[in-house]
């Protein structure tokens, strides 16, 4: 019979294909332990480094559509409202200005960056990135924006008012980071 963990190990390495990663993991946590475990003892707080894998599914709900066409079309899509013309980006089933209907509307992959951060830090996903910023993104047909990754194509940072565009990965997924923005020259 096999433990919990060991049948959430089998998950993702079929699921995600994550032994690789498992492995490296494994390899930082029992260094970090064979390193000098008792240093572990004496600090103020008791602190094992572990990893955590979990496995869960989510609805977009009625935002399904942008993520949708994200997906197979690498397409961006944003909401119109009927009663006041606001073009909202991501979409919105109601409008946040008169809380009528929205439709949906294509919008485009330019955009103008509103504010930014640069993030020189990273989880494993974006290790090869540091640095790159994160800001908010307004499509040029769109009065609203968007918190999205920009990459700083090696800049240190990103002014409000620079345009940049969208940019796609290969394979999507129907998730966020799916797309980016890169700076246009």
């Amino acid at each position: 019979m096999k433990t919990p963990t060991e049948k959430a190990r089998e998950t993702a390495r079929k699921e995600l294909k994550s032994e690789p990663l498992e492995s490296v993991i494994d390899g930082i946590i029992l260094e970090k332990l064979d390193r000098n475990p008792s240093v572990m003892e004496r600090e103020r707080y008791f602190e094992i480094p572990d990893k955590m894998v979990m496995f869960y599914k989510y609805s977009y709900g009625e935002q399904s559509r942008f993520f949708s066409e994200l997906m197979k079309h690498a397409e961006l899509y944003g909401s119109k409202c009927k009663s006041c013309g606001i073009v909202h980006f991501p979409p919105r089933s109601r409008c946040s200005e008169c809380y009528g209907e929205t439709e949906w509307k294509r919008v485009s992959n330019e955009g103008i960056v509103l504010s930014s951060t640069t993030s020189w830090y990273a989880t494993s996903e974006f290790f090869d990135k540091v640095p790159y910023a994160v800001g908010y993104v307004k499509p040029l047909d769109a009065d609203t924006g968007m918190l999205q990754r920009i990459d700083l194509k090696g800049r240190e940072k990103v002014d409000p008012g620079t345009r940049v565009m969208a940019k796609f990965k290969d394979k999507r997924k129907g998730v966020v980071s799916d797309f980016w923005y890169e700076i246009m020259e």
